[in-house]
């Protein structure tokens, strides 16, 4: 006999209830960081409605968490109280049993035989006919009422401004947490319905958390859409200022187009109609990128030239790709032959416009311009600006210049951002059998890291067999270095992360849809911040690599616990010793401090514990160059060696990794401190004594 109470349903309960509650507290590391990037440049009223709805969601959150964990204690309770009452009920039936034997005994023994029987009734004492009492299960929660529009009326005149893409990366990552809450959700939706029809002896009072859930998840799926439309409106009104009433009337408005719609137009409007659409309704190009990739690939090969044709675009294709080549060129879903013909066309473009404009101010520089102009200073930091960019761009141009007998170079990604943003695929992503993406860490710029980016991309190429591709993808803003005339501390936090992992990840799904069923092997090869990066994209739903390999990390997100949270079939890890940056002896100076004062990527992948598989890349003699600093590029045969430098250990296994040559990989054995650190370590035993 029993209480009908199921303690494997009560234990699953307990398990996936905390479960949910660690990942509810997971999610804010990422989602935190993803509101600090869209209020940094949010005001107005706006601003402060985002601003409420983000601290409401944040209070949500950590009031169902708490009730997440109080039921599983709850339920805890319940089963000690279940098997307490089932013990009490199989000792009181026991006793019975020896009691019901002890009045049989009664009944035919003589007096003797009676006191025996009496000791043996006195010895066994009943146990208690008190039930125990099941605790009641109480599990409350709703969501507060979050607020999406001024309430001003059309007449008010308060404005609002912001960036869209810093709304896009909270968007992003909103949508990405609330697919992965909603695996949760229903994980323990099966697991509340199993415990509550098998343990029907526990009582419930209000359990209103399940509901409340829901409720949560379409809030902040509101405030996704709420938010996206938002940014659709700015980027529509190029930036700037709106009035709150007008994003009132915008919040909620449906796109003009669906789009299918909006596809079908782009491939039959006639040329000058279509121009004329794209300019009069940017939210289209922002509808059109938000489109899923694998609908863009399907869209557009339909518009194929027929074999034979001699052309590698039809003409509908050559239109869109020349006419709006900014858009088309980065647009996730086309093969990426198409996408470097298209930003091809735009580098050249934006080189001769600021060419240009370089020319404009030299004439006001040189005073050859007598129309009075901007104030001399003015001009010469304008001037200085436009250069910057321009040798950015310049940078860029180079970086796609092919050394005889190498793989060709596609430019599959260009946004003239300051500074400009690129990609450069060395090999042809629309047929290599092995894809690397190589994710650069702080201070690179296409200012001045393009072509040295794409050389150490190159480098890895080198080792891997015909047919391969690397990616020199500088898609993300990265955090400075830290100086004393820039004392950006950006590297301490995962924002830019939370920003350039989402547009990671973006580009994977692209690769996907483009390759469709012929999936080459996916790699990333990611160095210093830039493994941050790759992180978060690695914990977006629907993307996976079968390689990740961190060299140099600065810190995984606080929500990476293990390799295993990661969509990556192997982790690989390569560190060179831990030194000061005024040390010089080989090592990595910079890593150690950037995971060490982070607020939010403490995560060592080399520690035992991660799962990651560690290499070597200071081993010495036979193994490889040494690396002697956290760059991944100093030189190509002297003393001095970065991560991805020709002939090191780091670069060799980076290799091996990818080929799948693990048991060539050299094992990671800890050089030991520096003469510097040495001296400090006696230094210190000896004060000690």
């Amino acid at each position: 006999m029993s209480v009908p109470f199921d303690d494997n349903a009560a234990a699953s309960l307990a398990r996936v209830a905390r479960d949910v509650d660690r990942r509810l507290r997971d999610v804010g590391v990422l989602r935190r960081g993803a509101v600090e990037t869209a209020v940094a440049d949010f005001a107005g009223g706006y601003a402060k409605l985002f601003k409420a709805a983000a601290s409401f969601e944040l209070q949500d959150r950590g009031r169902l968490s708490g009730v997440l964990d109080d039921l599983a204690a709850q339920v805890e309770v319940a089963r000690e109280q279940a098997r307490k009452e089932n013990d009490r009920q199989t000792k009181l039936a026991d006793w019975r049993e020896r009691e019901a034997e002890r009045e049989t005994r009664r009944e035919n023994e003589n007096f003797i035989g009676d006191i025996g029987v009496g000791m043996d009734g006195f010895f066994d004492r009943k146990p208690s006919e008190t039930p125990e009492a099941p605790p009641t299960i109480w599990a409350v929660f709703s969501p507060m009422q979050r607020f999406r529009t001024s309430g001003g009326g059309g007449s008010s005149k308060l404005e609002s401004s912001a960036d869209p893409d810093h709304l896009r990366t909270f968007v992003a990552q909103a949508r990405a947490d609330d697919s992965a809450l909603s695996h949760e959700f229903i994980q323990l939706g099966n697991a509340w319905t199993a415990f509550t029809s098998s343990c029907s002896w526990v009582p419930l009072g209000s359990t209103t958390f399940l509901v409340g859930f829901a409720q949560l998840l379409v809030e902040n799926r509101s405030d996704a859409d709420w938010i996206e439309n938002v940014a659709n409106a700015f980027a529509a009104a190029g930036g700037g200022v709106l009035l709150d009433h007008a994003l009132d009337l915008v919040a909620a408005a449906a796109a003009p187009l669906s789009d299918q719609d909006l596809l079908h137009e782009l491939s039959s409007l006639p040329a000058k109609e279509l121009a004329a659409m794209m300019a009069a309704s940017p939210a289209l190009q922002s509808q059109l990128l938000s489109i899923d990739p694998a609908e863009i690939h399907s869209w557009w090969t339909a518009m194929n030239p027929q074999t034979g044709t001699g052309t590698p675009f039809s003409t509908r294709q050559d239109l869109l790709l020349t006419k709006f080549p900014e858009v088309f060129g980065n647009l996730e879903g086309l093969p990426y032959t198409a996408r470097d013909h298209a930003n091809q066309t735009a580098l050249k473009s934006a080189i001769a416009d600021l060419e240009a404009q370089l020319a404009q101010k030299q004439c006001l520089l040189d005073g050859t311009d007598g129309d009075g102009g901007m104030p001399p200073l003015a001009v010469v930091v304008e001037n200085s600006l436009l250069q910057k960019q321009l040798d950015g761009l310049h940078n860029i141009q180079k970086a796609l210049q092919v050394p005889g007998g190498w793989a060709t170079r596609q430019l599959i990604s260009f946004t003239e951002d300051n500074p400009p943003l690129a990609a450069v695929s060395i090999g042809d992503l629309d047929t290599a059998d092995s894809v690397t993406y190589a994710v650069p860490g702080m201070g690179t710029t296409s200012y001045k890291d393009m072509t040295g980016w794409t050389k150490s991309g190159q480098n890895l190429h080198d080792l891997l067999p015909q047919g391969s591709a690397v990616v020199a993808w500088i898609g993300y803003e990265t955090p400075p270095e830290p100086t004393l005339e820039n004392p950006d501390l950006g590297v301490r936090d995962v924002n830019l992360a939370v920003a350039g992992g989402h547009k990671l990840g973006g580009a994977l799904g692209g690769l996907a849809a483009v390759r469709g069923e012929i999936m080459p092997q996916v790699n990333i090869v990611a160095h210093s911040y830039g493994t941050t990066t790759a992180a978060v994209a690695l914990t977006q739903p629907g993307i996976h690599v079968d390689n990740f390999i961190t060299l140099g990390s600065a810190g995984l997100p606080d929500n990476v616990d293990t390799a295993a949270d990661l969509n990556a079939g192997q982790v690989y890890s390569g560190h060179a010793r831990d030194k000061m940056p005024w040390e010089t002896e080989s090592g990595d100076q910079w890593a150690w401090i950037g995971r060490e004062t982070s607020r939010d990527h403490t995560v060592n992948p080399m520690d035992s514990e991660f799962g990651s598989h560690a290499f070597g890349t200071d081993t010495g003699g036979d193994a490889g160059r040494v690396v002697t600093d956290h760059s991944t590029h100093m030189s190509d045969n002297g003393e001095q060696a970065g991560y991805l430098d020709k002939g090191t250990e780091s670069l060799k296994n980076t290799a091996r990794a990818i080929k799948g040559e693990t048991e060539l990989i050299t094992e990671y054995a800890p050089l030991g401190p520096t003469d510097q650190q040495k001296a400090l370590i006696e230094g210190m035993n000896g004060a000690s004594l």
